[in-house]
């Protein structure tokens, strides 16, 4: 069944709108649409069979990569964990002798404060003393 000279779309032949010509131009234009959606269907079918080979190629790959930088880290960790190590313990020295230096000079400024207390005068320190000029 073609289409003849007079049939051609958007021509209508009935004597009203949307008669018989109408209906089979449209009942033409579902089939070739839905072969169209059928083809493509099939297209993406093909597709995705012929993809799935090249996916497992690449996650196997990918796979094998992470293998690599997981041996790869193990010895890069351990050699960041001695270098913490070292770095920790020697931190650790200097807080112990800041924490003693801290103490002998509390303690001496403790000792001064007893020797000049026995003696009975106050500390000549300036920030003893309070400012006259800042009492309200």
């Amino acid at each position: 069944m073609g289409l003849g000279p007079d049939d051609q779309l958007g021509q209508e032949n009935g004597p009203g709108t949307g008669g018989p010509n109408r209906r089979e131009q449209a009942a033409r234009a579902r089939e070739s649409a839905e072969r169209w959606i059928g083809q493509l269907q099939d297209m993406i079918d093909q597709a995705g069979r012929q993809a799935a080979p090249v996916l497992r190629e690449v996650a196997a790959k990918a796979a094998e990569l992470a293998a690599v930088a997981a041996e790869n880290a193990g010895p890069v960790a351990h050699k960041a964990a001695n270098v913490t190590e070292h770095v920790g313990d020697r931190l650790a020295a200097r807080s112990k002798d800041l924490a003693a230096d801290l103490r002998k000079a509390a303690e001496a400024a403790r000792a001064q404060a007893e020797q000049t207390g026995e003696a009975g005068q106050e500390p000549e320190d300036a920030e003893s003393k309070p400012d006259e000029g800042d009492q309200a």
